[in-house]
């Protein structure tokens, strides 16, 4: 698959999402198998644009994520374009992503995200400054717009005409959060009327989900984020059943916890790293039927080497169950 001038090894790629997909995590999912794409987490044009990316953890790159994605919000178009030329400047990045799909936390209070929907002269600006400054691929991830005259037909045509080379579309609206299951049928809708590749997003579930979503709605690739996070080897399932392989054993859930504690240890103090084991942890623990009790107890550990231990304890008993993986808690 090609999104402008980059080539991307296969079509399956890790979404961003906010404190869970830093440089640690990347590299995780790379020693797991690996990805088409890499996403960062989501990144705020203002930061970007007002400090040095260079010495932001959140720009940090690991060592095996590769090709990569940088992913900005925001809704001042000179800001955001100076965001991007400052991450480009890095070397670091194969692809740019401006975010019209956030639809919650502060890109939901400061009107960012799928809010700049329902104002498509903002958008059309700040991608023509993204644009001009711009000389890697600029893709957009948004979600179904809401409100009459405001369809997708019309933003596929806006889209292309603003310069856009691939379009991720989360097949939900802004006001739907995860709360009713993704319309598949968008996406097929939005890839009849956009010539560009377009990228299918929501309740990916397993690598079944991944091809059937691709087969039935003509999408060129699809992203995946939650069950990533639940499942960070599920590329390699993915590609290996698209292969016709089948479905591999599963690892040890609790050495991917140590290998994940050790790549966060390398990247940042023992408060930050416990914060992100934390985080990590919320997620592959809902794999297990008693997930909820396993990540609570752990949580009370004192360091991050107990949490570790106390999460080993408890996932290398288990066996990961079979495909499709679902998250009980948000």
């Amino acid at each position: 698959m090609k999104i402008g001038a980059l080539s991307l090894p296969t079509p399956y790629i890790l979404a961003p999402m906010a404190d869970l997909t830093h440089a640690p995590f990347r590299d995780l999912v790379a020693e797991w198998g690996g990805c088409g794409l890499y996403y960062t987490e989501m990144l705020n044009a203002r930061i970007v644009a007002s400090s040095d990316p260079a010495r932001d953890s959140y720009c940090a790159v690991g060592t095996k994520d590769t090709p990569r994605a940088a992913q900005v919000v925001g809704d001042d178009p000179a800001v955001v374009a100076k965001a991007f030329e400052k991450l480009q400047g890095l070397g670091r990045f194969d692809l740019f992503d401006f975010n019209l799909g956030c639809s919650r936390g502060g890109p939901a209070r400061y009107g960012w995200g799928a809010a700049l929907l329902n104002w498509p002269d903002r958008v059309r600006e700040i991608l023509r400054q993204a644009r001009s400054v711009l000389r890697a691929p600029l893709v957009v991830k948004m979600r179904i717009p809401e409100g009459e005259g405001n369809g997708l037909e019309l933003w596929a045509e806006r889209l292309a005409q603003w310069g856009v080379d691939a379009v991720v579309l989360h097949a939900r609206s802004r006001r739907d959060l995860f709360k009713r299951p993704a319309r598949w049928e968008a996406i097929k809708r939005f890839k009849s009327v956009f010539s560009k590749p377009v990228v299918g997003n929501g309740d990916v579930f397993s690598p079944e989900d991944a091809l059937n979503m691709m087969d039935g709605t003509g999408c060129d690739a699809v992203m995946i984020g939650r069950a990533a996070l639940m499942r960070p080897w599920i590329f390699a399932d993915l590609s290996h059943y698209a292969q016709g392989g089948g479905v591999p054993e599963p690892p040890d859930a609790g050495a991917v916890v140590a290998r994940y504690a050790e790549l966060v240890a390398t990247r940042f103090d023992e408060h930050e790293a416990v914060r992100r084991l934390r985080l990590f942890a919320f997620w592959i623990c809902q794999n297990f039927s008693y997930g909820a009790h396993y990540f609570h107890t752990a949580c009370r550990a004192p360091d991050l080497w107990a949490m570790v231990e106390t999460l080993r304890g408890f996932l290398s008993r288990e066996r990961v169950p079979d495909y499709p993986v679902r998250p009980f808690l948000m």
